[in-house]
């Protein structure tokens, strides 16, 4: 496995850490939030979706700076 491929495999599930409360809310799941409540940017799932694009970001630099020489 390359660096591509792990990059590729964390962009995905940090992706889907994003999508996922928005796919239950329109799906009618979850309740909407209050206006202003700022509970989506406290949740763990928000987080680990942020954490996990920026480490795919992070190993695509790296793939690519590897390939280039």
């Amino acid at each position: 496995m390359s660096l591509n491929h792990i990059a590729l495999g964390l962009g995905i599930l940090g992706l889907s850490c994003f999508v996922w409360p928005i796919i239950q809310r329109v799906s009618g799941r979850t309740p909407p939030e209050a206006v202003g409540s700022g509970r989506s940017l406290r949740s763990p799932l928000w987080w680990a979706g942020f954490i996990l694009t920026v480490a795919a970001i992070f190993l695509q630099r790296m793939a690519s700076q590897q390939a280039g020489g």
